[in-house]
C-alpha cells in the first residue's frame, strides 16, 4: 500500500464519506473540509451515500447519548455544508457493501473516507483509494488517483 500525504489532481475528486469517518472526525472536533484540502491539492467534491445518511438517522435514534449525539451532529453537518447525498442505486446487504458496489460502478476519480479497517482492506484489494485519519491531525490516502483513472 502506497501512503502519500498529499495528492494533486486536475479533475475534481469525489470523496465519499463513511459513517465511521464522519463520527470519528466529529468526536475529535476535526474539520473535514480543511483536512481534505490539505491532503488533496485540487478540486474536491464531498459526498456520501443515502445508505450512510439512513445509518446516521438510525444511530441518532437508537444509540447511546454520545453516539446518538454524534450521529445527529453528522446529519446536521451534511446538511449545513451541503454535501451531496448520492443514491446508492444498488441493493446491498449493508452500508459497507453499498459503498463497495457504488465505488466500483463509478467512472470518475473517487476516494472513500473511512476508519473501518475491514472496509479499508476490501477497498484496497479492489485498487480503490482510501482516505483515513492520522491520530491527531491530518489525513492519509492509500492509493493515488490519477486524473485519467476510472
Amino acid at each position: 500500500m502506497i501512503r502519500i500525504k498529499q495528492m494533486k489532481t486536475g479533475r475534481s475528486l469525489t470523496v465519499l464519506l463513511d459513517t465511521s469517518f464522519l463520527l470519528m472526525m466529529l468526536e475529535q472536533r476535526r474539520d473535514i473540509d480543511e483536512e481534505l484540502q490539505d491532503l488533496i491539492q485540487g478540486p474536491v467534491r464531498v459526498a456520501t451515500l443515502d445508505r450512510v445518511e439512513r445509518e446516521l438517522q438510525r444511530l441518532g435514534r437508537t444509540r447511546s447519548s454520545k453516539t446518538g449525539g454524534l450521529a445527529n451532529a453528522a446529519l446536521e453537518l451534511l446538511k449545513s455544508r451541503k454535501y451531496s447525498i448520492l443514491p446508492s442505486g444498488i441493493e446491498a446487504s449493508d452500508t459497507d457493501a453499498a459503498i463497495l458496489s457504488f465505488s466500483l460502478a463509478k467512472n470518475e476519480p473517487l476516494a472513500i473516507a473511512t476508519v473501518d479497517r475491514k472496509l479499508r482492506a476490501a477497498l484496497a484489494r479492489l485498487g480503490l483509494s482510501v482516505i483515513y485519519p492520522m491520530r491527531r491531525r491530518g489525513l492519509l490516502i492509500s492509493h493515488k488517483v490519477s486524473p485519467s483513472s476510472t
